[in-house]
């Protein structure tokens, strides 16, 4: 049952930094989740063979996402879990409201997405397409990690007693954190690397290398896609690049918001 009472979106304009595509660039609801507008725009996913850490399954290709979205800011935390949910499944209760919510089923996911969409009258909500999670944590960059070629625990909440080939090592992750710990990426997006993996909604499945425009999974699938990384596993696998599935209930997830009826230059 919904614990949500329905939400009005205020729209923000960011306070700096450069204009990413006309529109509104912020929204924010009423459970407190910020959304940032993802401009329309052409990148190379993937890995290249012989770039540190590629794996077989990180096929290089460009990729052109043809529409603006807004994409939330932070993950989903707990104390946004809660509004809709009673319990939050988590080895980490301690943590706090403001941790992101981790340990969940793609089907618990996806039944909170409709819940909150179904509860907005303004706004739909669904998880990131696995192309459109990628293009917004690299934010323009073409490196390993938006950082560069290496990532420190100042920089995202990871493990650190294995890294890349030329990077420092750096003590293990004790545990999640609160989201929003560590400075952004460049379009404003936090802990898109490390702290918890995170959902989208393809399901896994070979790429092909041919140029693609808004690309999406297979129509069906065993695993669902996660990327970003956690605090439990170790840097290489918060590579931009970084393909994992839901072998296992680790993840947590952010959302896209979906304007019900957009204007010009806003959808």
């Amino acid at each position: 049952m919904s614990k949500l009472s329905t939400p009005v979106l205020l729209a923000t304009l960011l306070s700096s930094g450069p204009a990413l595509c006309s529109g509104p660039e912020q929204v924010t609801n009423a459970l407190g989740m910020t959304f940032n507008k993802v401009p329309a725009g052409t990148f190379m996913m993937g890995s290249a063979p012989g770039t540190p850490g590629h794996e077989a399954d990180e096929v290089r290709r460009q990729v052109t996402i043809s529409e603006p979205f807004y994409l939330q800011t932070t993950a989903v935390t707990r104390g946004q879990w809660l509004e809709l949910v009673d319990g939050v499944p988590s080895a980490f209760p301690e943590c706090g409201d403001q941790c992101p919510v981790d340990g969940l089923r793609p089907d618990w996911v996806d039944w909170y997405v409709n819940a909150l969409s179904e509860e907005d009258p303004n706004w739909d909500y669904r998880l990131p397409t696995e192309a459109e999670w990628e293009y917004a944590a690299r934010a323009g960059t073409e490196g390993v990690y938006y950082t560069g070629d290496c990532l420190s625990g100042q920089q995202a909440n990871v493990s650190g007693s294995k890294v890349l080939p030329g990077c420092e090592s750096f003590p293990n992750s004790a545990g999640p954190q609160p989201v929003g710990q560590y400075s952004p990426n460049p379009w404003g997006f936090y802990d898109m690397l490390g702290n918890t993996w995170e959902l989208t909604a393809d399901w896994y499945g070979p790429c092909r290398e041919a140029p693609v425009t808004d690309p999406t999974g297979p129509d069906e699938g065993r695993h669902r896609v996660i990327r970003g990384g956690s605090w439990h596993f170790q840097s290489v696998h918060a590579r931009a690049a970084n393909r994992f599935r839901t072998i296992s209930d680790i993840a947590g997830f952010r959302l896209v918001a979906v304007p019900e009826n957009p204007v010009s230059g806003d959808q």
